[in-house]
């Protein structure tokens, strides 16, 4: 309510909103004495009565002490899990690769990282409130250690900006870790809660891969047993259609390395309400070996025409794949039935002796008659024909780009929680 109305002498209005300040002062001081989040009580009880804790529980914030639906991050404090990573780890390692340390936390596995090899370890953490311990790190292996208070998974959103105006926002955060070899290996170490882990790693990939100065990654992961299954599900390969395991699938190679209890990471999380069928141990985390793949299915340039070619809104598993296509290239149906391309085919692009051959296609074949490798098939001869590069397919993709990309400086961050819209809000962990 306004209160007064007076002039300046200026004669311009000055209005008095003494209700409005009472309001907001009101507010200010409901949020300065508001309880800070409760801690979970079993997870204390564990912190608390396991002995090899004892010189590590006053050090830990309580916001990872309480429980998460969703973590964005994850931090392992038990030592002896932290030797068993490491080892693990060490029969993988590329020779001379430089190893990044996402999130290290304590610093619980960087020094088994340090003891066992001799290459120097970059460490991003994206909570500052371990730097005190970090700090200690690096001067206990002088010269051996980088440390920066930075999201390094969030290097998409940098690369995007210099792409945007030619910066080198992504040099600097990389430092001497940047290269203009896309071939160098780097190797990565962590630990993936969410599936927004990998969604980080697919965006990377998929829309900064020719500016992102990293090289390949090769990281060694723990994450829970129902995302590996969920991300590796074969039936993506024969009829299934979900977009983020598709492209997971595409861009990566990958395996299992071993078993870890889950307790010893924090934050805990709320027991899952869903009753999926899995021969995953939901008390562990696996250490999985997640590797770039040399050879990507298309040209750099063509990955985000890829994602979106993938989307659900494009195509589902019913969808007929000459009518759907004609929409984009009117008349190219001749082309599939016929099994010809047009004269002034791009030979770079179109599919090459490595690619499956489709199988005799009619104007009634359905997503669903092909596998994924019939897909990118398909896919390689839309983005080869003549007719391509004047079709609304780039302009369409290039509207429908995700918000990441589009508003990549709206994504402050003010928990620990997920803060990254997903690649596809249809691809969850039941879908089926």
């Amino acid at each position: 309510m306004i209160q007064s109305v007076k002039y300046t002498s200026s004669g311009v209005l000055n209005f008095t909103f003494r209700n409005s300040v009472r309001l907001r002062h009101k507010l200010i001081k409901a949020k300065e004495e508001k309880p800070p989040p409760k801690v979970a009580q079993d997870v204390m009880n564990y912190i608390e009565n396991t002995p090899e804790y004892a010189g590590i529980k006053n050090q830990i914030p309580k916001y990872l002490l309480r429980k998460y639906k969703a973590p964005e991050s994850m931090y392992l404090i038990n030592e002896g899990t932290a030797k068993e990573i490491v080892k693990a780890v060490k029969k993988n390692l590329i020779i001379h690769s430089p190893i990044v340390e996402v999130n290290p936390g304590l610093g619980i596995l960087s020094k088994q990282l340090l003891q066992c090899q001799k290459s120097n370890l970059y460490m991003y953490e994206t909570s500052s409130h371990f730097s005190q311990y970090l700090n200690e790190l690096q001067a206990s292996f002088p010269g051996r250690v980088k440390f920066k208070i930075a999201d390094f998974f969030g290097m998409w959103k940098l690369a995007f900006q210099d792409k945007m105006d030619q910066g080198n926002r992504i040099q600097e955060l990389l430092g001497d870790l940047a290269t203009d070899d896309p071939n160098r290996v780097v190797t990565i170490v962590g630990s993936m809660p969410g599936l927004s882990f990998v969604k980080h790693l697919i965006n990377t990939i998929v829309f900064q891969n020719t500016t992102s100065h990293l090289g390949r990654p090769d990281l060694f992961i723990t994450m829970p047993g129902h995302h590996y299954e969920f991300l590796t599900d074969n039936e993506i390969q024969n009829r299934k259609h979900m977009a983020v395991p598709t492209l997971f699938q595409l861009l990566f190679d990958f395996k299992i390395l071993a078993n870890v209890p889950k307790v010893h990471f924090l934050p805990w999380t709320h027991p899952t309400t869903n009753k999926r069928v899995t021969l995953m141990d939901e008390h562990c985390l696996y250490l999985v070996n997640i590797s770039q793949k040399r050879e990507l299915p298309v040209p750099p340039d063509y990955l985000p025409l890829l994602w979106y070619f993938f989307k659900p809104h494009m195509f589902s598993k019913s969808t007929r794949v000459i009518p759907m296509l004609e929409q984009w290239i009117p008349g190219c149906g001749v082309w599939l039935i016929t099994g010809q391309d047009p004269p002034d085919t791009d030979r770079r692009l179109a599919p090459g002796a490595g690619d499956a051959p489709l199988p005799h296609m009619t104007i009634f074949t359905e997503f669903g008659d092909l596998n994924l490798k019939q897909k990118i098939t398909v896919f390689k001869k839309l983005i080869s024909w003549p007719e391509f590069e004047q079709c609304p397919f780039r302009v369409s993709m290039e509207n429908n780009l995700p918000k990441f990309v589009t508003a990549v400086e709206d994504d402050e961050k003010t928990s620990i929680g997920t803060h990254m819209d997903d690649i596809e809000h249809s691809d969850t962990e039941n879908e089926t």
